[in-house]
């Protein structure tokens, strides 16, 4: 595996995470709970994609409260 992969992972396989979460089944639950309930205030926000780069911003908020 490269390098750069590595660095993103836990030993065990699961990605580093700013929760300290190292199980992948309990780091999947809390990845869903947070982005559903990010892409509902999204969702009612009306928000309109505009260009490509509106994706970049969107997954960076989504994931921003899991990853850096």
């Amino acid at each position: 595996m490269s390098d750069w992969i590595q660095e993103t992972l836990y030993a065990n396989g699961t990605l580093i995470n700013k929760l300290g979460i190292r199980d992948a089944q309990d780091l999947a639950k809390k990845e869903f709970k947070i982005t559903a309930q990010r892409e509902l205030f999204l969702l009612n926000q009306g928000i309109k994609i505009k260009d490509i780069s509106a994706f970049a911003k969107i997954n960076a908020f989504l994931f921003s409260p899991l990853y850096d």
